[in-house]
């Protein structure tokens, strides 16, 4: 059974996963105004939606899906999404449904496999993302783009070359898989990452995923990034952790929540040698389910 757990240490709205097109759709969050009574726990969708979908991109006969959506300081919204999951594309679009940017291809030239991206936008509009490629050794990526810079917009597909800030830039690649990256920026313009990886540096957690968290600060003179806090494990107890979600607070603080096994209802079943040969290894089963110190005096 998997609960929820937060760490004090936004990501876009996701949108659902759609084939060959991807459709937009504003929707007006209405406020509850000082002295207003709500006669109903229900609205209806004409009082909610105030455009009708619009198609962003027909891909024709590729499979366009995982869409992650953030909207900018101008109200314009900046959309991602996989081709294939060969490829990362990009589209802008102004608050009245103006296509600023068409689909534009944001990942490099080669072989990728692009699961799960995030995305989120800082207060000079610039655009931030992660992503997992998990063609090879499983790789946490980032890639910043700068839209404004191409201004005026045309409404025409632009180029990774036009419109990117930093490339592509791996964040995390080691033994072992990674996945479920996500993206947030704090109020100096500062990038928090978190993500699920199942590598075990001491071999304690048995390749079950953990939560790791990297903070990093773009620097677009160098086109570059600066590593503040590198790989750093968060969850170092044994149990399944996954999907993180990350958000940074009005004061900078990271808040990081993610689901964990930790404290749930588990059926374990060993299989046990009786011959007595096993030795320490029984007393290690023992400290996997009830915790304490492992035979070589690790815990």
């Amino acid at each position: 059974m998997k609960r929820a757990w937060i760490n004090r240490y936004k990501r876009g709205l996701s949108m659902s996963q759609t084939f060959k097109s991807i459709s937009l759709v504003t929707i007006m969050l209405l406020s509850a105004l000082s002295g207003m009574v709500v006669a109903s726990d229900f609205a209806e969708a004409n009082t909610v939606v105030i455009t009708e979908p619009q198609q962003i991109v027909d891909g024709g006969s590729a499979s366009d899906t995982q869409t992650a959506i953030v909207a900018d300081s101008q109200g314009n919204v900046h959309i991602i999404w996989a081709r294939n999951n060969l490829h990362l594309y990009y589209s802008m679009v102004a608050s009245n449904g103006e296509i600023l940017i068409d689909a534009t291809q944001i990942t490099n030239a080669g072989i990728h496999k692009v699961w799960h991206p995030d995305v989120v936008a800082d207060a000079d509009d610039n655009i931030h993302l992660v992503w997992t490629d998990k063609s090879g050794t499983h790789k946490i990526m980032y890639t910043a783009l700068s839209p404004y810079k191409i201004q005026p917009f045309n409404g025409q597909s632009s180029t990774d070359n036009s419109i990117t800030g930093i490339d592509d830039t791996i964040i995390a690649q080691r033994a072992q898989d990674r996945d479920w990256a996500s993206i947030d920026v704090d109020s100096q313009g500062n990038i928090h990452i978190a993500w699920q990886d199942e590598y075990d540096s001491e071999e304690k957690f048995f390749n079950q995923p953990q939560i790791y968290y990297s903070m990093i600060q773009p620097d677009f003179v160098t086109n570059n990034i600066i590593v503040l806090f590198d790989d750093t494990l968060i969850t170092p107890i044994i149990g399944h952790k996954g999907h993180p979600d990350i958000v940074v607070d009005a004061n900078d603080q990271v808040q990081i929540a993610w689901d964990d096994t930790r404290g749930g209802k588990v059926e374990l079943v060993f299989v046990i040698d009786t011959s007595g040969s096993m030795y320490s290894e029984w007393a290690d089963v023992c400290t996997v389910i009830y915790g304490g110190t492992f035979s070589d005096g690790s815990s």
